[in-house]
């Protein structure tokens, strides 16, 4: 409803006014009432309203007095001046205040109650617009966002020249260029259950949103299961390596916050252009493999997973448990790791073996273990044995590829690579579960008018930045875009169907209101409910 507030002093005339017109039944609030500006202002400033209703003359502060404070605090605010004198001066005065209407007395319920609706109309107007404009934005920062994440693949794909990553950079208002550059990639889960997504989970994403916020020396990106990357600059050497050590800790600090989660980090190497980190990144993705073989809350440099590798300690063969190995650090990488990790991952798992690897029978033995560690994982993602054995062969298959390290590493990348995409497919048939649930949770809540990404990403038990991107990913369009279709659908058959009014047809597919319900239908359709209802059905088909 549209809300008036009235100012004047005279008693008989303010009392007329009020009880002189049926507010509610034209769609109006009548929020309040003072005899002067002065007692007018504070409760205009209080309840907001959408129009005030003025005499010009008024003691202690009069009505153009009182309209030009008002409008300082409500510039929305709109004013209809009415007065007993017919003074042209006094007109001009309101027209530049910003007069909506100016009315001169007497005043009949009619006159003002024409002059009100027509003015509501007005305001109901820039009400959906300022709605449409907000639900638009909406959908932009959306779009944003993905495509802004997907720009970190875009550069460290090594496909663009400088200028055009600096042109992509600037598209999504990121200042690229820096004297030098080093990655960290980053893992926050939730150490209870690494499939499921909690509250934890949501509350870092918004910390460390809030932490990057205005920096220019850090610019995160997530990648969802594959955790977040982060690019830092510096002015140098020691200037990066400072940058690289703080915001490291902040990170570690950021996870301590939310109890019950845990971390591993992976950092690069220093690089002085844009055009190397792909290298940097190498160096980043073979540390942060390493979580597949170490405990989490770690934040290892490359240096330091070069270091351990060669190290006769804690992933060297020598006192290893190679039942542990085979039973638990495999299988992690399969239920976790990318297709782009299998690289890294073999490399860490096989050169953890050390010189042993040259030994034929040592070989066979890890490739059995590589072997029956896939044929098990694959088989508990809900695939046929025979489809199992028809995609990965038996174990004879395994005799040609012990021969030689090279043919025994080949084959490792081979058959996990291919286990990773049948977890993928697997994923995909989640996803659409989940769609489905989230489709059907729209389909039963469109007529919520609070209904919003967050609470249906909630209903799936996915964090609203991962169902976003599955959403448009799987969907082709945004959430936003697919809830107005929803409640489009509904709209047209309810027009076609009922005898009902558009607003109470707005109302019913979540829209309270009416003018946006029918501003939005317009912009969505290219015609008005009402033209619709009344055979436009047939020109949108055309």
């Amino acid at each position: 409803m549209v809300k008036i507030f009235l100012a004047e002093d005279e008693k008989i005339v303010r009392e007329g006014i009020k009880n002189g017109i049926a507010w509610e039944k034209y769609g109006f609030e009548f929020a309040g009432e003072a005899p002067d500006g002065e007692l007018a202002y504070p409760l205009i400033i209080k309840s907001k309203p959408d129009i005030l209703l003025t005499d010009i003359r008024m003691p202690f502060m009069d009505g153009l007095e009182l309209a030009e404070m008002v409008k300082k605090e409500l510039p929305d605010l709109h004013i209809m001046f009415f007065s007993g004198y017919d003074d042209f001066e006094y007109a001009k005065r309101a027209i530049k205040i910003g007069a909506a209407d100016y009315l001169l007395k007497p005043v009949s319920s009619s006159q003002l109650l024409e002059a009100l609706e027509r003015m509501s109309e007005t305001i109901m107007q820039e009400k959906s617009e300022k709605n449409y404009k907000l639900e638009f934005l909406k959908q932009q920062e959306e779009r944003k966002r993905i495509e802004r994440d997907r720009l970190f693949d875009t550069i460290i794909s090594g496909k663009l020249s400088l200028q055009e990553i600096l042109l992509k950079g600037r598209e999504h208002n990121l200042t690229l260029s820096a004297p030098m550059y080093n990655l960290i990639l980053f893992q926050a889960r939730v150490s209870d259950n690494q499939e499921q997504y909690s509250d934890e989970g949501v509350i870092f994403d918004r910390r460390l949103k809030d932490e990057l916020n205005g920096r220019m020396d850090i610019i995160g990106f997530n990648r969802l299961t594959e955790g977040y990357a982060f690019l830092i600059m510096g002015n140098d050497a020691e200037d990066l390596e400072s940058k690289v050590a703080a915001y490291g800790k902040r990170l570690i600090r950021l996870v301590e916050s939310c109890p019950g989660m845990e971390y591993f980090g992976g950092i690069g190497v220093p690089v002085r252009r844009l055009s190397e980190l792909r290298a940097c990144f190498k160096a980043a993705s073979r540390a942060y493999a390493s979580r597949y073989m170490l405990e989490y809350n770690q934040l290892l440099t490359a240096d330091a997973a070069v270091r351990l590798r060669d190290d006769s300690g804690s992933i060297s063969l020598e006192g290893m448990d190679m039942t542990k190995l085979s039973r638990d650090i495999v299988p992690n990488f399969l239920k976790n790791g990318s297709v782009p990790e299998v690289k890294y991952f073999v490399e860490e798992y096989l050169e953890a073996c050390g010189n042993n690897f040259k030994s034929l029978i040592f070989r066979q033995y890890i490739l059995m273990d590589v072997y029956l560690a896939v044929i098990g994982f694959v088989t508990q993602l809900g695939f046929e044995p025979e489809q199992v054995l028809k995609e990965f062969g038996d174990v004879k298959t395994l005799q040609p590829c012990v021969g030689s390290g090279e043919a025994a590493v080949k084959y490792t990348r081979d058959i996990l690579t291919k286990a990773v995409v049948f977890r993928t497919t697997c994923s995909q048939k989640k996803y659409r579960l989940v769609l489905e649930k989230a489709r059907d949770y729209i389909a039963s809540h469109y007529k919520d008018e609070d209904i919003s990404l967050n609470v249906v990403a909630s209903s799936v038990n996915i964090s609203p930045n991962h169902f976003s991107t599955i959403f448009s990913q799987e969907m082709g369009i945004t959430f936003v875009e697919y809830l107005t279709k929803v409640r489009m659908e509904a709209a047209k058959e309810l027009l076609l169907k009922t005898d009902l009014r558009t607003s109470e047809i707005g109302y019913q597919v979540g829209y309270k209101d009416p003018h946006y319900f029918s501003y939005i239908f317009k912009k969505t359709h290219g015609i008005t409910p009402k033209a619709f209802r009344s055979g436009g059905e047939n020109e949108i088909q055309t």
